[in-house]
């Protein structure tokens, strides 16, 4: 585990309690290789945190975005506060580093997996709400979103654009878009599909993927660029 100190610099934050520090980074596995010496991992903590981050976040977008529909509000917020994202954000100051993790978590990668790092970014926040309150916390957090939620106002960063082009299809009230396969090529282990999307009763889009689902993605960003959106 890495020196904490190094990691409250890398936040930009201090915190008042370094035990709640030190639990906000303590996996459940490392609980169960040392009992009794270690009480609690930092689930509870998580679960804490979860709902700040999405009370954070869907105010912020709310008060950022005064145009956008509820709709549009939800699939933005959807984006912030995935697993995946909240990952990469927590991989972006070696979070990994600093927990504390069984033998056999540790083995199996654990310093790595998104939702480790994902869970103990929400286990921070919630320890940084206790410790030093709300604006503290909140502060922290849409710190940490902020190049994310700049992605979301320049366009960029929508990665379903199943979900944007079905809301605006049905905005429009041309209906739900619907897709088909069209092409399967390739070895069996490495097959290739091309998808099409169609909108009103017209073929609105065309794309390829490695994944039936990554074609239909693409399909749906290309209808999207007709349109004039992107995705």
């Amino acid at each position: 585990m890495g020196n904490p100190a190094e990691l409250e610099k890398a936040l930009g934050v201090s915190f008042e309690d370094k035990g709640l520090l030190r639990l906000a980074l303590t996996h459940s596995s490392y609980v169960h290789e040392h009992p009794g010496r270690v009480e609690a991992s930092n689930e509870r903590l998580e679960f804490l945190g979860d709902a700040l981050v999405g009370l954070l976040t869907a105010r912020h977008l709310y008060e950022t975005f005064p145009d956008a529909e509820e709709g549009r509000l939800t699939i933005m917020r959807s984006e912030l506060v995935k697993g995946q994202s909240l990952a990469e954000v927590a991989a972006s100051f070696d979070l990994g580093a600093y927990l504390l993790l069984g033998r056999g978590e540790e083995a199996g990668g654990g310093r790595t997996r998104p939702s480790n790092l994902a869970a103990a970014f929400e286990a921070l926040a919630g320890a940084l709400w206790i410790d030093q309150g709300y604006e503290t916390a909140g502060e922290f957090v849409l710190r940490c979103l902020g190049a994310r939620i700049q992605e979301l106002a320049g366009g960029a960063g929508h990665e379903n654009a199943k979900s944007l082009l079905q809301e605006l299809a049905q905005s429009s009230g041309d209906g739900p878009p619907t897709y088909r396969i069209v092409d399967e090529s390739g070895v069996e282990h490495a097959r290739r599909f091309t998808a099409e999307v169609v909108v009103a009763g017209r073929v609105a889009g065309r794309g390829c993927g490695l994944r039936k689902a990554q074609a239909e993605q693409e399909a749906a960003r290309s209808a999207l660029r007709s349109m004039g959106r992107d995705a």
